[in-house]
């Protein structure tokens, strides 16, 4: 499934300056929209994974107008460009702002209720202001003690490279993001859930040398106060449809079948039928482990009808399942303290259609955080590896 950005004459992206008047970034683009892009949160880290995503660099310019990445869809299921207010030559009076999110395919996401960001303004070459909005209740991103999830906080930084790189660096909707890593770090103290929602302002960095594929993120997300709620560091890469297609058939693990073929109707879900609030959580659906009879060791099993999870349809598991498995198999970890970093590295493409195993090594402890690694595998391939610390809470 995928959506394609279409090269036009007939349409200008504009960008506002501190003096309200418009002025072009000097491409000519028309935004077209189909189903919605697979989230791409996993990699194979080899050398031709890297040359395919070389070869994809995107050069707008040098392509010719009406030219796309990818297949085009029909013209009317354009989305508004409403994260940015365009000034006109001549004066006028400015019209009350309006809070909307960013448009949903440009953060890969097929529900509204599940886009926190709201809007973005350029302020350097390379850094943004964006603002943004979590839910006071959410049915997947809560804590049991009523505060923001940390996993919350990697959906938000996950969004804004996203949408940074569609929405600023002109990168077509039908292409694939790889991201590689992530460190997030939040800071429970100031993510106690209120009587209004949380509105945010994300400081962010989004590097690229030149036209490179290859994008640095730096973010920090701060509350109305100035109370820094998280900061988040990764690298993620954009590839074409053709790129990502032979990189991903020449990574399969089983070199059978075309894993780009696949759909969640391939992922096996096993009930379980076990009390969730082993696992951190309140509702059985929630669950991504399944026991075995190794201490520490479980299988991985998400239930593919998910509604946040499993958002839109894919051929692999996402990232943000990944990180939740390991959240997951570091439960319990002592009850007073709190989740505040987690370090994720995505060494390879996780396959809906093979088992996977996830295995959380003993904790080590401070005198105020306790640390665990989680690796999942499959076929014995190192897949993923999340370390988590948690701190001890002083409430």
């Amino acid at each position: 499934m995928s959506s394609s950005l279409v090269l036009s004459k007939d349409a200008q992206v504009t960008h506002t300056t501190s003096n309200g008047t418009t002025t072009p970034d000097g491409t000519t683009v028309g935004v077209t929209v189909g189903a919605i892009t697979p989230d791409i949160a996993q990699t194979s880290r080899n050398a031709q994974d890297v040359q395919d995503a070389q070869n994809s660099t995107i050069d707008i310019a040098a392509q010719p107008a009406g030219v796309t990445d990818g297949p085009t869809t029909p013209a009317a299921a354009t989305p508004a460009p409403a994260t940015r207010r365009t000034g006109t030559a001549k004066a006028a009076p400015v019209p009350p702002r309006l809070t909307t999110t960013v448009p949903a395919e440009y953060v890969h996401r097929a529900a509204l209720a599940e886009v926190f960001l709201t809007g973005c303004e350029k302020t350097g070459p390379e850094t943004y202001i964006l603002t943004g909005q979590w839910p006071r209740a959410h049915t997947f991103f809560n804590t049991l003690d009523g505060r923001h999830d940390h996993l919350q906080a990697c959906e938000t930084f996950r969004q804004t490279g996203i949408y940074l790189a569609h929405a600023e660096h002109g990168i077509p909707l039908g292409h694939h993001f790889v991201m590689q890593d992530m460190t997030m770090t939040t800071h429970p103290e100031h993510l106690t859930i209120g009587s209004t929602p949380t509105n945010l302002t994300l400081h962010t960095t989004l590097s690229r040398p030149g036209r490179s594929p290859q994008f640095t993120i730096t973010l920090k997300i701060t509350d109305p106060q100035g109370q820094t709620l998280s900061t988040g560091y990764g690298h993620f890469t954009c590839i074409s449809p053709a790129a990502y297609h032979r990189m991903r058939t020449a990574s399969n693990p089983d070199n059978t079948t075309d894993p780009t073929t696949h759909t969640l109707k391939a992922l096996v879900h096993t009930p379980t039928h076990q009390d969730p609030s082993i696992y951190g959580r309140v509702h059985s659906r929630d669950l991504v482990l399944a026991p075995t009879h190794q201490p520490r060791t479980y299988r991985l099993n998400p239930h593919p009808a998910h509604p946040v999870l499993f958002d839109h349809d894919g051929d692999h598991l996402p990232g943000m399942v990944l990180i939740e498995a390991a959240r997951q198999a570091t439960y319990p970890h002592p009850p007073t303290t709190q989740l505040t970093h987690t370090q994720t590295t995505f060494h390879h493409y996780v396959e809906l259609t093979t088992p996977t195993t996830v295995t959380a090594t003993p904790p080590t402890h401070t005198r105020d955080t306790t640390t665990h690694t989680v690796t999942t595998h499959q076929n014995g391939r190192l897949t993923h590896t999340t370390t988590l610390t948690h701190t001890h809470s002083h409430r």
